[in-house]
Parts: structure tokens; sequence; C-alpha cells
């Protein structure tokens, strides 16, 4: 029988090699890395831990390399958290995915990901069986879309909601081949660059009148939502009726941004999973979450160390 769950998140899973650095290299440079290390990630597989420690039931879809060292570590990780881990798929063709993150003393990261397995998902990996009894399917940068799409095709029919953050594996293939996949889209999460990247659009975030047109673009295709991520500045809130920028989470030291991002779809479907609403002020109320537990994840070394625990969350 398919268990109930809260979220399952679907994409991609790696091992993050962290390299500290004092300065990032130029050209034809060479950098000292003062430490080095070993951690799990991977955005949707970030998502999935972020939820689970911050209570709902979750599972996890993505594809590792079967029995090597990066998926023995990513498979503990997640049990660490109870995430649930029976949907993962396995293949011996392939080894399990991982990043190189090169991060400086002011939280600024350059990185090098190698897909591996998580790359070969595909859409016969996706069953409606096991996502049927979802509340909310999350899907997050992937650049093979298919599953992603047989998945939102799952969701609509079962009445699930569908939140993408798509990442630029994603974005950077462009608009129009990625069009059908954002009509099976509820909920849009998307960077500031990965907006002006998918509508070709050199607008500045902060002149928000001048967002209504690029954006409706998007709201034509059937999207309830759109949430553009601005990093320090917040994030900004845009539906067909109405735009609102929630300010950040106030921190008391940024030390790493990487799994930002990641931290901030955690705590915006911590939000939504609660009350299931598009009202406008539910989901400022959800994007607030967002930047608080964004915000508490930059605190710490890691896209997962900052996470907070469901009670250490509180809004003002």
């Amino acid at each position: 029988m398919t268990k109930s769950f809260d979220i399952i998140c679907i994409g991609a899973a790696l091992v993050d090699m962290v390299a500290q650095v004092e300065r990032h290299p130029e050209e034809d440079d060479e950098v000292f890395v003062s430490n080095l290390s070993l951690l799990s990630g991977g955005a949707a597989a970030n998502t999935a831990y972020g939820c689970a420690k911050l209570g709902l039931k979750t599972a996890f879809i993505g594809k590792l390399g079967k029995n090597d060292v990066f998926g023995s570590k990513i498979l503990s990780d997640f049990h660490a958290v109870n995430v649930n881990t029976d949907l993962i798929k396995y293949t011996e063709k392939y080894e399990t995915g991982s990043a190189f993150v090169a991060l400086n003393p002011q939280g600024d990261r350059r990185i090098y990901a190698h897909s591996g397995a998580a790359n070969y998902l595909s859409s016969e990996d996706i069953l409606e069986s096991d996502l049927a009894s979802a509340k909310l399917i999350f899907l997050s940068s992937l650049k093979n879309t298919e599953p992603f799409s047989k998945a939102a095709d799952i969701g609509r029919s079962k009445n699930i909601p569908i939140v993408l953050n798509p990442g630029m594996l994603i974005i950077e293939q462009g608009f129009i081949k990625i069009r059908k996949l954002l009509k099976k889209t509820d909920i849009l999460i998307i960077s500031k660059r990965e907006f002006q990247l998918l509508l070709d659009s050199k607008i500045q975030i902060p002149d928000f009148k001048l967002l209504e047109k690029p954006s409706g673009m998007l709201f034509t295709l059937g999207i309830k939502v759109l949430i553009i991520t601005l990093g320090k500045e917040g994030a900004l809130i845009i539906s067909p009726e109405k735009m609102e920028l929630i300010p950040p989470f106030k921190t008391r030291n940024v030390v790493d941004t990487t799994g930002a991002g990641d931290a901030f779809s955690a705590g915006f479907i911590y939000g939504f999973v609660q009350n299931q609403s598009y009202r406008f002020e539910d989901i400022r109320y959800n994007v607030q979450m967002g930047n608080l537990v964004a915000g508490k994840c930059i605190e710490e070394m890691g896209a997962r160390n900052g996470i907070p625990f469901a009670n250490e969350l509180k809004i003002g």
C-alpha cells in the first residue's frame, strides 16, 4: 500500500566537495584550499532534507549509482532526518553524481556539477502509484525534464499542486523548450538571474511595475503564483492581481550561501502544506517561512547544517 506523504521531492541527489578558499582563481591561476569537506547535496535532495527536518513526511525520488560510496552517504544522511528513500531508483551503469564547490570567506561560491546517475532518471521511473497520495510534488534542477513532465501530468490528474524550482540546468534550455513543463506548474520559484534569462528580460527587479508584462506571459500558461528569490533583498511574490516584496530574515553572519535557494523552498513548502492555499496572504506567510529557513541556512557551512527544526521557526 502506498504511503501518504506531505511532499515528494524529485530531482538530483549529489555529493558536494566543498573547498574553502581565500579567493576565487583568475584565468590560468591557482588557489590554496584550506579545508575540503564532503557533504550531501543536490537541489531537490537538499529541499527534501530540509522538509523532513522541519517535520514534514517527506519522500525523495531520484537516481543513484548502485552500491557506491557517494550513494551510501546520501542515503545515510536522508535516514538521519527520516526522508523516505523507498522510491529512489538505482543504476549499475552510472555512478552517483557529485559537485565541486569553491567557497570564499564572503560566502560567494563557484559550483562545477557532474550529475552522474541523477540525470538518467527517466519518465519510466515515475509511477502514478508512488505519487498518488502526496499532498504536494516538488521538482528541481534536473537537466532531463522528461521525468518532471511525467510527474506533473500525474499531479494534475490527481489534483496535486506542482511546485517547480527549475535551476539553471532547466532555464538555460530556453522558454520554448520548457514551455510545456511550465504549463503544468502551479507555483514557480525562480531566482532573479533565472527569471531574466528565461524571459530574456533586462528589467531590474526593483522596477516592480515593469515586471507585469513579462510575468504575465507565465500566468497565461496557467501558473498561479510566481516567486522570485532575490538573495539579500528577500523574495518577490507576483500573482495575476498583485505583487509584494518580502524582506529577508536578518542573519547574524553569512557563512555560506550554498543551498540557500533549496532551504527557501523547504520553508515555503512547510508553510504551504499547512494551509494548502493560493490566497495572497497565505503565500506571503509561506514566503516569510522560506526567507526564515534560508536565513538560518546561510549562517552555517554547507547546504543543510543550518536548517532549523520546526520548533525553532518564529516569524517576527
